[in-house]
């Protein structure tokens, strides 16, 4: 437990200054020393720059903004259309997807290190919201048929993505490498989706093209980043 070496008040282990004193954690108190009501003052009005905070405190910051903004919005829409229609009509899309970004955001921010759990958090809340969108159409067609699929496939690449960049020993231009095939892998999902939903067959065109088009190019990134392990010097590995 935390405690605050100038007026013994509890601290939580993230918090690094007193919220009553304002003074730092573990800043040591001068034996024999006596806080004037100027210098208390002055410590209670101190302002902490953004870099002082620890990385908990940074996302919580973070987050309460773009909480305050997205729900400003959504309040302002739909108060905005409550006054005008005196109903709700086109506010409820931007209610859904102010909901959904807040969701989105929330998950982003804390669950950077549960990577499977923020896919999947953010999986489910996109596709309630193209389920969402469909219903207020009073149409279930385009958002089961084609949004979740894609959706579904993009994540999924994106989370064989992640595990492939975290097991790289040396990180550095074989990231591109990697993210140049996912992107041609799913455009290759993409309109193979595309595809069943309008011809009911799988049907491969400009997708092909941007597979074969990328794999040259993160062949020769990958060449180079491997053979950059006992070729540090750029100019002599080109002749330069």
């Amino acid at each position: 437990m935390n405690v605050c070496n100038y007026c013994g008040v509890e601290l939580d282990v993230e918090m690094n200054y007193c919220p009553l004193c304002g003074h730092e954690s573990n800043t040591p108190v001068v034996t024999g020393s006596k806080v004037t009501n100027k210098e208390s003052k002055e410590t209670r009005t101190k302002v902490y720059d953004f870099e002082e905070l620890t990385q908990l405190q940074k996302r919580k910051i973070v987050w309460e903004l773009a909480a305050i903004v997205l729900v400003s919005g959504v309040v302002a829409s739909f108060i905005i259309d409550l006054f005008i229609n005196k109903q709700v009509t086109w506010s409820k899309y931007t209610i859904t997807i102010g909901l959904v970004l807040l969701i989105n955001t929330s998950l982003i921010i804390f669950m950077q290190r549960r990577f499977f759990l923020l896919l999947s958090g953010c999986f489910i809340s996109t596709s309630l919201l193209l389920v969402l969108l469909d219903l207020f159409n009073l149409n279930l067609d385009w958002g089961l048929s084609l949004g979740i699929p894609i959706i579904f496939f993009l994540y999924i690449v994106l989370f064989f993505l992640s595990i492939l960049i975290r097991k790289s020993r040396q990180k550095g231009i074989n990231i591109i490498a990697y993210s140049l095939i996912a992107a041609g892998i799913l455009c290759l999902c993409i309109e193979g989706i595309i595809s069943l939903h309008l011809y009911n067959l799988l049907k491969f065109q400009w997708s092909v093209i941007v597979l074969v088009s990328v794999i040259p190019v993160s062949a020769i990134l990958l060449y180079i980043h491997y053979r950059l392990k006992r070729v540090t010097n750029l100019k002599k590995f080109f002749h330069i």
